[in-house]
């Protein structure tokens, strides 16, 4: 997906850190499912009921000695900050990552000093595809820029999509 589809398909865009991970084998141990809890630092559109922290879950992890992996899963640690577009909740009520790997990201230093975006996605690779609208700017990486002017790119879709939504 695109930046802008991300934006519209998701149900929460949130900014914050992870506070805690647990695993858990659900339907008699035939799945086994990893839950996130994220201190939200800021929710830049949809976001908890109440309080700042939101619960996902995804398919995969480990309890005892049994391991269930699904390819491209991001693996989360507590204390890592993430930027995150969750859907709206599953059948047991949770949210998960948009797209499995695509609506997980991060701040990192680059080499400059400068926060700037990068992936959880398989091999670190480019999770998002380059947005049509960009004015002939295809080549340039739709995670480019600094950590801020990203998080700005999104405020300002969410802004755009509300007042385009039928009320």
């Amino acid at each position: 997906m695109a930046l802008p589809e991300l934006v519209r398909r998701s149900a929460t865009i949130v900014h914050g850190t992870i506070l805690a991970t647990r695993c858990e084998s659900e339907a008699g141990g035939a799945r086994i499912y990893t839950y996130v809890t994220v201190s939200g630092k800021e929710f830049l559109k949809g976001g908890p009921g109440q309080g700042n922290t939101v619960i996902f879950r995804q398919l995969g992890g480990q309890v005892g000695d049994q391991v269930v992996y699904v390819p491209g899963t991001p693996r989360f640690m507590a204390k890592q900050e993430v930027l995150l577009f969750l859907t709206g909740d599953d059948a047991g009520g949770y949210p998960q990552v948009m797209g499995i790997f695509q609506g997980a990201l991060r701040p990192v230093l680059g080499s400059g000093g400068e926060r700037r975006v990068e992936p959880f996605g398989p091999e670190g690779g480019v999770s998002l595809l380059a947005d049509s609208s960009t004015g002939g700017q295809g080549s340039r990486s739709p995670l480019g820029g600094g950590f801020g002017d990203f998080l700005e790119r999104i405020r300002g879709l969410v802004k755009a999509q509300s007042k385009g939504a039928p009320r």
